[in-house]
């Protein structure tokens, strides 16, 4: 807002304008006064538009049209001193005729209308193509048209028919400013029509006012030389002048208060040309002064003419004013879905935080997305888009809003709501998705991610800050689970900074050395001999210690480096155990088990690559095992064809937790799989309890059924080992047995000819 004291001048002259009329005084102490009175306030807008135009926060071009306005209001003094002079030279009064004074005066006034016009021209403004440009100046050319035959019929022809344009000041009044008035129209046109951008936009209304005002001035001071040139100026006229000159003080002002306060939302949405039904404004104007005049002069013949013009011309200017809601409306829309835009939403913001009512915003990511994509194709993406649209549209209220961001990022709007109902509103949409929904002739199964953020009551932050807010909230959700939610919150805050530096510092792992390799033993149940090694990488970080892999693995993905981490451990892994197998006896051996992730499956080189490792190691591809997840070969059978070609030199595949994924059959049987790893939570069901081993054994059975070997994960006590030997369980892994080892503990592991037996007669190598 303007700073209180800069209406100070205003009021002061506005007062006395009401209060001193001039019947009460002598008309010279009057003019003298208001003169005196309006030269005070041009210096007040000198020395704001000065201030603006030096301002050294503000870059050069903004700047620049503060230049424009210093010479404006140097224009003006200039012009309230000459025309001082002539009353001066006239008893105090204004002069009925032509002096130098009253020239000097009025080519000043005059000179005020193109420097106002290039300073409001010189305001940022939004970029126009070639056809943009081309639809202004039509667009101007209409204006310009239909606000010249306002001034023609109102002011120029009445004072060309009575003789008025004679060398007096009548005639200067009367004629010569509606001329310099047709330019001001060009310039308001131009403004109004070509949208104005950053901060120009809270700037240029009170140019704008200002340039109107004078407009209206200037054709009530001709009307009124013309029909009533003995008539004192009113109060109202007076003031109206005022304003005229006092919004680009104020506008100056403002700029100065922007420039000086900190940087703040820029997103209010850009007006998608907010004034484009001026020429339509005009053309009514024109075409209605036209009716006016046939109609004076008479029926026959241009009265029925004059009227079917008018007819036609609002039936095209109808359909126009149509087309143009429904462009409107397209560019508010998401074409694919739809829903709203970001144009749009960020119009709903704007709003909202303008009525100060509490606000929600769910940001929403599809997980998986880009996979469905690459696999299924785009009009497979397309599809699932449209289909998660149409959920939002089911289970959100018609009030509420929805958009679509672009790509799979999508935003609700939900007005009035607190926390509670948010998270529901959330949950909704979570559970109506649960159910895979037709692609062609596919299911596929849709997760999403949400973030969520909730305003105060009367505190709203900028839409940009609520967005980011949820967006923050989402990415925590991402990291956390898959299909969940998030509540933005201080704690989520700091963990997405936390996240960010982690970010940056995986970014520089691998060079600075700072992953490494363990190995955690997979046992043979039935004689305790180490068969294989499961090669597990850990960061060791600088300042954190040491990060879990639950933690960076999945930004690793979101980077795209985990492609590299994953070779990085199979080249240093393959090597390692190439090593331990020279050093082994004869007839032992020793099988490397390496984690692949969904986003490794993806690389269409996969085969290549892991081939020309082992190739480089010197490791016999049938010692090494490849982990993977059910979910990573179900939701993008892409890498199937390429894990057949690694089984055919000799690469065996395991499926990696299994039981807690799919665990279908009719993907069992079609997916390329030679061993199944037991999820750990069901070996903890193991008690001794036929209940509790039910799960178990099912699995192992099922392995031996389709001749897959199994390995049980997660073995914490001799108990459970020998309840999954009993079961024909045949390998297995746990902390029974050894923690994930570095490699020099594992050499000397390896160097044990003779296991240790515990009571139980299971046997267990030292340094478990």
């Amino acid at each position: 807002m303007v700073r209180p004291w800069l209406f100070l001048p205003y009021a002061v002259v506005a007062a006395s304008v009401l209060t001193l009329p001039v019947t009460l005084v002598r008309p010279g102490t009057y003019f003298a006064w208001i003169a005196l009175s309006f030269l005070a306030t041009h210096v007040v807008g000198l020395g704001m538009s000065a201030r603006a135009a030096t301002h050294p926060r503000l870059d050069p071009g903004t700047r620049r049209p503060w230049r424009f306005l210093v010479a404006f209001f140097l224009l003006l003094i200039v012009n309230g001193m000459s025309f001082g002079a002539a009353m001066a030279q006239n008893g105090g009064v204004p002069p009925s005729r032509i002096t130098p004074m009253l020239v000097v005066s009025v080519l000043a006034r005059l000179a005020t209308v193109p420097v106002l016009l290039a300073g409001m021209l010189s305001f940022a403004a939004e970029p126009l193509g070639r056809r943009a440009r081309w639809k202004l100046a039509m667009d101007v050319t209409t204006v310009v048209g239909g606000g010249g035959m306002a001034l023609w019929y109102f002011v120029l022809a009445p004072a060309l028919e009575d003789g008025a344009a004679t060398l007096s000041r009548a005639g200067l009044v009367t004629v010569v400013y509606p001329v310099g008035d047709l330019i001001l129209i060009v310039g308001i046109g131009t403004v109004l029509l070509r949208g104005a951008a950053g901060s120009a936009r809270r700037l240029l209304p009170l140019l704008l006012a200002g340039a109107v005002l004078t407009l209206l001035g200037d054709v009530y001071l001709a009307h009124s030389t013309l029909y009533r040139p003995n008539e004192l100026t009113p109060p109202w006229f007076m003031l109206a002048t005022l304003m005229q000159y006092a919004l680009p003080a104020f506008a100056a002002a403002e700029q100065c208060r922007l420039a000086a306060a900190p940087p703040g939302d820029d997103t209010r949405p850009r007006p998608l040309r907010p004034h484009s039904s001026l020429p339509y404004v005009a053309l009514a104007l024109g075409f209605g002064l036209l009716a006016f005049a046939a109609i004076e002069a008479g029926p026959y013949p241009w009265a029925g003419l004059v009227a079917g013009a008018c007819v036609m011309t609002f039936g095209v200017a109808a359909r126009q004013v149509v087309a143009l809601r429904e462009n409107h409306a397209l560019v508010l829309t998401d074409a694919l879905t739809g829903l709203a835009n970001r144009l749009r939403l960020n119009e709903a913001l704007q709003r909202v935080r303008r009525s100060g009512a509490r606000v929600a915003a769910l940001a929403i990511d599809l997980d998986g997305f880009k996979q469905v994509n690459d696999s299924l194709g785009h009009e497979a993406g397309d599809a699932v888009l449209t289909a998660f649209a149409a959920v939002l549209k089911r289970t959100l209220r018609p009030d509420d809003l929805s958009a679509r961001l672009g790509g799979d990022e999508f935003a609700v709007l939900l007005e009035e709501v607190g926390e509670a109902e948010a998270i529901a509103v959330a949950e909704r949409i979570l559970a109506t998705i649960r159910d895979p929904v037709p692609v062609g002739t596919q299911l596929v199964r849709i997760r999403a991610s949400i973030g969520i953020a909730v305003s105060e009551p009367g505190a709203a932050p900028s839409p940009r800050e609520l967005l980011h807010h949820a967006d923050i909230a989402m990415y925590a959700a991402k990291r956390r689970q898959h299909s969940g939610w998030r509540l933005y919150s201080e704690e989520t805050m700091r963990q997405d900074r936390e996240a960010a530096a982690l970010r940056e510092d995986l970014l520089r792992a691998v060079d600075a050395d700072q992953l490494r390799v363990l190995y955690q033993p997979i046992v043979a149940l039935a004689t305790g001999a180490l068969v294989a090694v499961e090669a597990l990488v850990r960061w060791h970080h600088p300042t954190r210690g040491v990060v879990p892999p639950a933690e960076f693995i999945p930004v690793a993905e979101e980077l795209g480096v985990i492609d590299d981490i994953g070779a990085w451990v199979l080249e240093q892994a393959s090597r390692q155990v190439r090593r331990w197998q020279e050093r082994l006896s004869p007839g032992r051996t020793l099988h490397l088990s390496v984690n692949f992730s969904a986003h490794q499956l993806r690389r269409p080189a996969l085969a290549a690559e892991v081939l020309e490792t082992l190739r480089r190691t010197g490791l016999d591809p049938r010692d090494l095992v490849l982990e993977i997840t059910e979910s990573a070969l179900v939701d993008d059978d892409s890498a199937v064809p390429q894990l057949h070609e690694l089984r055919g030199h000799g690469v065996r595949v395991a499926l990696d937790d299994f039981g807690t994924g799919y665990s279908s059959l009719r993907y069992l049987t079609r997916l390329p799989v030679d061993i199944l790893k037991l999820d750990r939570c069901f070996v903890a069901e193991l008690n001794g309890d036929p209940e509790g081993s039910a799960v178990a054994e099912a699995v192992i059975r099922l392995g031996q059924i389709l001749h897959l070997d199994t390995v049980a994960e997660g073995i914490e006590d001799p108990a459970q080992a020998t309840e999954l030997t009993l079961l024909g369980c045949r390998n297995a892994q746990g902390f029974h047995f050894a923690r994930p080892l570095p490699p020099e503990a594992l050499t000397a592991l390896l160097e044990q000819t003779t296991p240790v037996h515990l009571p139980t007669g299971h046997p267990v190598y030292p340094g478990a």
